[in-house]
């Protein structure tokens, strides 16, 4: 019985390291405007409520002249996934409306 939960433990600790793994590599994705001379990107935060995502925006063309500037936080979520997904969508209208061809 005790290895039967051993096998358990190990397999859902495997799943949530990978799935870990998967969302920062989503959260550092960067989303580039036409110009691209703006990005942004959206980074999940836990808060007291749950979870948010704040959009940050990294303007220039190169590593020597980037500035970051932090622009909106989604609203309060359950789950780190469902902010992420919020904040991913928010960063791609961003780069694709608002900011278009800043």
């Amino acid at each position: 019985m005790s290895s039967i939960m051993l096998i358990l433990i190990t397999r859902t600790t495997r799943m949530l390291s990978s799935l870990s793994e998967a969302m920062r590599q989503r959260q550092a994705e960067w989303f580039t405007n036409r110009s691209g001379h703006s990005s942004f990107r959206a980074e999940v935060i836990q808060s007291d409520d749950g979870f948010t995502a704040v959009i940050s925006r990294r303007t220039g063309y190169s590593s020597r002249d980037w500035h970051y500037q932090q622009l909106a936080h989604t609203g309060h979520f359950a789950t780190a996934r469902k902010a992420l997904r919020a904040g991913r969508q928010m960063a791609q209208q961003m780069a694709g409306l608002r900011y278009r061809f800043d």
